[in-house]
Order: C-alpha cells, then structure tokens, then sequence
C-alpha cells in the first residue's frame, strides 16, 4: 500500500508541475510579490487533498476547506493534464508532419498560440467539471427483474446501493434523499455493498446519518458488508455504527430471510492486507456455502467484482457488487474495463447472475463523468 501511495503521489506532483507551466501562459506571472504569492496559492491548491486527509481525523472543521479543495483539484488535474496532453501530441505530429503555422508555437508566456491554448483549455476544462457534477447529484433509479426456478415464498422486491461514501463530502443533505428514495421504494429488504462509508467514519459519528439510518423502513432489514473504504478508515467503528443503528453487518456470514433467500456477505478482500485484522483471511465462499439450504435463492454479496467464477461454481443464484464506481472520470472507465470481467451492469455466467452497480455517491471529486451514479431496484420472481 505505502508503494502505491507514493507512486501515485509522485505521478500527481509531475501532473501538476506539467500543469503549471501550460497554465502560466494563460496567467503570465512575474517575479513580484503578486506572482510569488500565486505560485504559493497553487502549491497549497495541489497540496490539498493531502493535508486534508492529514487533517481529517483530529481537525474535522479545519480538514473541510482542504478536502473540498483538494478533491475538486484531482478532477481538474486529470483533465487539464489530459486536454494539454492531446495538445501536445498534435503539436509533435504537426512539427513532424503538418507545420500548420496556427500548431506551430511553444508554450511559454508572451506567446500569443500558447495563451490561447491555455485559455481554452481551462474553458473546456470547466465545463466538464460542471457537467459532471450535475451527473453526480442527479442519481438514477435503475430497476432490473431477475426469474428463478426455485421455490420463493413469492416474488420480492429489494433495493441495492454500494458507495455510498458518506463523509465530508457526501453528507447529510445528500443521505436523507437516499433514505427518501428507498423508502419510497416499500422493498422487502435493503443490501449495502460495501464503502458506505468513506473512510475516517469520523464525519459520519458527528453527522446525523444515525437517525437517517434507522429511519429507512423495511420488511426484512439491512444488510451490509464492508468495503476497501472501510478497511482504509476504521473498520470496528464503522460495522458498530452500522449495528448500533439496526443494520446487519455479515462479515464472512450469512442471513437466511423468511422469503426462501439466504444473503451471503463476503468481507472485503482488503481485510487480508490490513495490520489490524482479526481473522487473517477471508472464508472460502465454498465454506459459506457448505451448511445452507440449497433450495432457497442464494445471494452473494462481496464488495469488488474479482473471481466470478467462485459464484458460479458454488451454486450462487445472485452476486451483488460495487467498487469500480464504473470508473467516475473519464476515461479510468477503459481501465476498470480491463481489470474485471464485469465492471458496470448484468452479467450472466452459467446459472449465476450478477450486477455491478456503479455506486450510488463518489470518491474524492464529486464528479461524473462516465455514467449517473444509481440506486437499484431488483425484483425477483418465478
């Protein structure tokens, strides 16, 4: 873990430093105390999502201008560092090839070209930061029928959310609609598939999120399993306030409800890298499987798509996912593509079904830019 955060910490200083000096022909900034103080500004501006994490746990109030700051900062980075990337390349092919004069410039300040480019790359920039904030805070409700040969006590309705995130950046305002939705919704049980919280649970133990919690009605219950942001937080903490406030956390166990179904909750694969574990490993879902009535309709939950097969092969009539968040920004789409069998949406494999909901909040910036975020609505049904 500590490698990856250093590389990719690494790879982001060298985005933003790439980032200024495209960006500094837009803003000529001279060496005076306005331009120092500017550069400085930006230092902290790139800064920021760290410190705020720093900050997140012992400085809750103080942390909240960083983390805004911050997460807003790595969706602009990522397609500032993406438009002026495509620009450079046209510019090496054009010198190459073309020599249109209009692609023929350098990018330093003065150049009339490179303030143009500049400029209109902020602009493009823009706007797709507030397009994909309007996808983030205008959920989908997707709903899917799935049949059966099994003998259900009678068709069930049930409502799936993974991702939730809930914290500094998702919060109260945020998780009262979801509760609204899902109650308006009258479903037989609900299922949280992991990262329902977004790390530190520290927001969500001053936040009002207890009493939205108990406040979603079902027939049945919640259930839940952990996901990677819980294991990044505080993983105890998180299942106690999850149990305090009447949801059912299965951790490597299983629920069996009076419709004839079993709900299966794997824990996260995250637990097996994590110091503090207590149990050193997941259970096999072999091992789960192994005293359960067969007959009723069995649904895994486990948080990251990986080993679809395992479901297959143990007679899983319905696996339920998260994780992949289908991507959030463009184009990391391809990428979670090529990770997993199944990145976003209904698969099928053998006599197993399975979904990956793309999540119903966001991690770090509340953006989206390759699909809605969605609550599901699954019907079962002979």
């Amino acid at each position: 873990m500590p490698v990856i955060v250093i590389f990719f910490g690494l790879l982001y200083i060298g985005a933003c430093f790439y980032l200024y000096m495209r960006m500094r022909c837009a803003i000529p900034l001279a060496n005076t105390g306005w331009g120092i103080a500017v550069r400085i500004l930006y230092i902290v501006l790139c800064a920021s999502f760290f410190i705020g994490f720093a900050l997140q746990r012992n400085h809750l109030v103080l942390s909240q201008p960083f983390v805004t700051t911050g997460n807003w900062m790595l969706a602009a980075a990522l397609y500032l560092f993406l438009i002026f990337f495509v620009i450079d390349i046209a510019r090496i092919v054009n010198a190459i090839s073309f020599k249109a004069e209009w692609l023929t410039f350098r990018y330093k300040p003065g150049d009339a070209k490179a303030e143009l480019f500049a400029t209109v790359g902020g602009i493009i920039c823009a706007i797709i930061l507030i397009v994909g904030y309007f996808n983030a805070h205008n959920p989908t409700r997707r709903e899917i029928t799935f049949h059966t040969q099994k003998e259900i006590q009678r068709p069930f309705k049930f409502v799936l959310v993974s991702d939730v995130h809930l914290g500094q950046v998702n919060g109260d305002r945020f998780f009262t609609t979801l509760a609204n939705r899902i109650n308006a919704e009258d479903a037989d049980f609900v299922v949280i598939a992991g990262d329902f919280f977004d790390g530190n649970p520290t927001p969500v133990l001053y936040s009002h999120a207890d009493s939205i919690l108990r406040s979603i009605k079902t027939r049945y219950g919640i259930y839940a399993v952990n996901g990677n942001h819980e294991w990044i937080g505080d993983v105890y903490t998180a299942d106690e306030f999850m149990q305090k406030n009447g949801v059912t956390v299965l951790r490597d166990s299983t629920a069996q409800l009076p419709l004839g179904v079993t709900i299966i909750g794997r824990e996260d694969r995250s637990e097996r890298l994590h110091p503090d574990s207590k149990h050193h490993g997941c259970k096999s879902l072999e091992s789960l499987v192994e005293n359960i009535d067969r007959t009723n309709y069995l649904i895994n939950v486990d948080h990251q798509p990986y080993n679809l097969p395992e479901a297959e092969q143990n007679g899983i009539d319905l696996q339920l996912s998260g994780h992949t968040h289908h991507g959030q920004l463009f184009p990391l789409n391809f990428l979670t593509s090529k990770i997993y069998e199944c990145s976003f949406g209904q698969h099928r494999r053998g006599n197993t079904d399975y979904y990956v909901s793309s999540g119903y909040g966001t991690w770090g910036p509340p953006i989206r830019t390759t699909c809605r975020p969605e609550m599901v609505v699954i019907n079962v049904e002979r």
